[in-house]
């Protein structure tokens, strides 16, 4: 029998069922007072930690942490009122545009913006009605003397509403962003006839290359497991634990040039910390493809930061 090839990276993905109440949470608000970052939000809980093996010696050494923007992924009444009064204070405008282009209206003309008002759909819209939610996670290394931004990993909601209504499937995209890297890597879930488990595909540039990977999750397992490719070759897998309060999973990457690019690694490790996300990220994008389909993609609230990774670099200023 083959000897297998040995792991290059092996990591350990703890996400916590109950982060609120996790020990790990004052300790990450005590390190923002060492960041040198301005990744670290207000609005933000470390919601796991990742850990590493030495493959020589086998011991394991907690690393990372986790951090979840609260504010994006539970946004509280508060913030959907003040969403919506938004929505509302623009359609007000895009009315009275109809109206008259500029200027005060005159009476008659205000009675008429009144009456558009009164029975527009969109005005009369309430915050429970909207759909705000969108996952991003950050990684940060809190193994040294100060913390350090590792990456994100953050759910673009646009490509996904469209590509679920073409192939009448919830399926989920991820922009990672990564430090000293000028391209942001698109992780998108793909659509096949008849095959029920996730797969997901991205392009990963690294020296001078761009490299085709995959994740594909198993037909039949224990936990949430996923074989990573490259080029179609065998690379890695994500080990999902089932016997665990969250969605906890090891990482491995066999001995590979990527391997030792530590960006790479981070990738994974920012993909394996979703997974216990992807159950409700497919509920709320349920509810924006329902909206968009039934004509209120006012509905689906869109961040100035998402819209931000759609700009066109070459556009002239």
């Amino acid at each position: 029998m083959a000897k297998p090839a040995p792991k290059e990276n092996r990591r350990y993905v703890d996400m916590w069922a109950l982060p609120g109440a996790h020990p790990s949470n004052v300790e990450f608000m005590q390190k923002l007072t060492t960041a040198e970052t301005n990744q670290f939000t207000t609005h933000m809980d470390a919601v796991g930690t990742v850990s590493e093996q030495n493959i020589e010696t086998d011991e394991w050494k907690r690393t990372h942490l986790v951090g979840l923007r609260t504010d994006v992924w539970h946004a509280d009444k508060q913030e959907l009122n003040q969403a919506v009064a938004t929505i509302k204070s623009q359609r007000r405008k895009q009315l009275k545009q109809q109206i008259k282009r500029n200027g005060r209206l005159n009476k008659n003309q205000q009675k008429k913006l009144e009456n558009s008002v009164s029975t527009d759909n969109i005005m009369s819209i309430k915050s429970g009605d909207v759909e705000k939610r969108r996952m991003v996670l950050k990684l940060f290394k809190t193994s040294t003397e100060r913390v350090r931004w590792c990456g994100t990993i953050e759910q673009i909601t646009t490509t996904e509403v469209h590509n679920s209504i073409g192939s009448k499937r919830s399926l989920l995209t991820f922009a990672v962003i990564l430090p000293r890297m000028s391209m942001v890597t698109q992780i998108q879930q793909n659509h096949r006839t008849f095959r029920i488990p996730s797969i997901y595909t991205f392009g990963f540039y690294h020296n001078n290359r761009m490299w085709n990977l995959s994740l594909k999750r198993h037909w039949v397992s224990i936990g949430a497991d996923y074989d990573l490719a490259v080029d179609g070759k065998p690379l890695g897998e994500i080990d999902g634990r089932l016997c665990s309060f969250g969605s906890d999973s090891y990482v491995d990457i066999d001995s590979h040039e990527l391997s030792s690019c530590t960006q790479f690694v981070d990738m994974i490790t920012l993909f394996s910390a979703t997974v216990g996300y992807h159950k409700a990220m497919r509920r709320s994008l349920r509810r924006r493809v329902k909206a968009a389909l039934n004509g209120n993609s006012h509905h689906h609230l869109i961040e100035d930061e998402e819209l931000r990774l759609r700009h066109n670099g070459r556009a002239a200023a």
